[in-house]
């Protein structure tokens, strides 16, 4: 009867200090044993009735510590299409499960599942006391040449090590992560009518040159922008095409280099906004990371 009272005053809580006050004032064993019987019940949600439930479990055993189970966070986002999608993980990025959503009436229902009822909950909530995870990601544009295919499977590799090795928990709460769009020419591609590729400089244009392409500065780098209640710093990095046609190890130490630059301007604008963050330690990581790459 207490885990039921427990639970219900649980889902009465708005906010995530409201929660934390409650919990704290709870024997903290029992707690979590009542959050992982009601979790264990719903995990496989059904409905958004059950999976804003899971929300609400996920950030109290944020709080109070998962205990001897693997942490796991909740969030809901949307498809490029606007479709609304759920997913459960953990910091490391590996998907427990996820599941896509569809409006009906002011709620939502699963998209393969049973359970049509249109509930009173008209929002898909998503945690806000996340799992610490990666400051360092990035993503590959799809198109590339050819002679850069080893290097972007090279770039999945450093991936795993940065997710699995650098220490997010270390570095400070006050930021969430450096973001990287990796963009690559491909002047090669089997399709004619998409062929282009980019250059630095207009001077870096061959004269004469008929094919389609980009002006793009090696780096752009956005602004200090709010990320789930957090600060993060965008970065796009363009490729040339004598970039794809060096060795395999020459790729890999100038992106190495430029990791470890991008580091540094994060450090620098940090710095101007008085955020607290340590970028000296997040670089000698990185240093670790790379030297295992």
């Amino acid at each position: 009867m207490k885990k039921i009272r427990q639970m219900n005053e649980i889902y009465q809580l708005d906010t995530i200090e409201e929660i934390e006050k409650f919990v704290n004032q709870q024997n903290v064993t029992g707690l979590r044993n009542a959050l992982f019987e009601e979790l264990d019940r719903i995990i496989d949600y059904k409905n958004i009735a059950e999976w804003n439930k899971i929300v609400r479990i996920f950030e109290a055993l944020a709080i109070i510590g998962w205990g001897e189970r693997e942490p796991l966070e909740a969030f809901a986002n949307k498809w490029i299409n606007g479709a609304f999608y759920t997913v459960i993980q953990n910091k490391h990025f590996e998907k427990h499960s996820e599941k896509g959503w569809s409006r009906k009436g002011t709620s939502f229902v699963l998209e393969d599942g049973e359970d049509n009822t249109v509930y009173e909950e008209t929002k898909l909530r998503s945690q806000r006391n996340r799992l610490p995870k990666s400051p360092v990601r990035w993503q590959k544009s799809g198109n590339y040449q050819k002679s850069a295919k080893a290097f972007r499977l090279e770039l999945d590799n450093l991936k795993n090590l940065v997710i699995k090795q650098l220490n997010p928990e270390a570095y400070g709460k006050d930021f969430s992560y450096l973001g990287i769009h990796f963009n690559f020419s491909y002047h090669d591609d089997d399709e004619p009518t998409v062929r282009s590729e980019y250059f630095h400089t207009e001077n870096d244009v061959p004269e004469n040159y008929e094919g389609k392409y980009y002006i793009r500065p090696k780096f752009k780098i956005g602004r200090l922008s709010n990320k789930d209640g957090k600060p993060r710093l965008v970065v796009w990095r363009y490729f040339t095409r004598k970039f794809g046609e060096l060795s395999l190890a020459e790729q890999k130490e100038i992106v190495g280099n430029d990791m470890l630059e991008l580091i540094d301007i994060l450090a620098t604008k940090l710095k101007k906004k008085k955020i607290d963050y340590k970028t000296d330690l997040l670089k000698a990581d990185m240093k670790n990371v790379l030297q295992k790459w």
